[in-house]
């Protein structure tokens, strides 16, 4: 590949207004200046649920509904 020698800058960052020879150095930027960086976030927890009954707090929605079976049926 020859070398090209360039006068102007041909790429401007639309973020931050840097300019750049080429829109493949832009690129590069881009991706490692402005891109979110990859955090892996804890799995969610799952929501509590309390009986309407009796005002127990169960860990899902499947535990009240046994809980409601053996707890509130006889």
């Amino acid at each position: 590949m020859p070398y090209v020698e360039y006068d102007e800058n041909e790429a401007t960052c639309p973020q931050c207004g840097s300019t750049f020879r080429s829109p493949e150095i832009l690129e590069t930027h881009v991706r490692g200046s402005h891109a979110a960086p990859a955090i892996s976030a804890p799995p969610p927890h799952p929501k509590r649920v309390r009986c309407s009954v009796c005002d127990a707090d169960l860990s899902s929605v499947h535990a009240l509904e046994r809980h409601n079976r053996e707890a509130h049926i006889a």
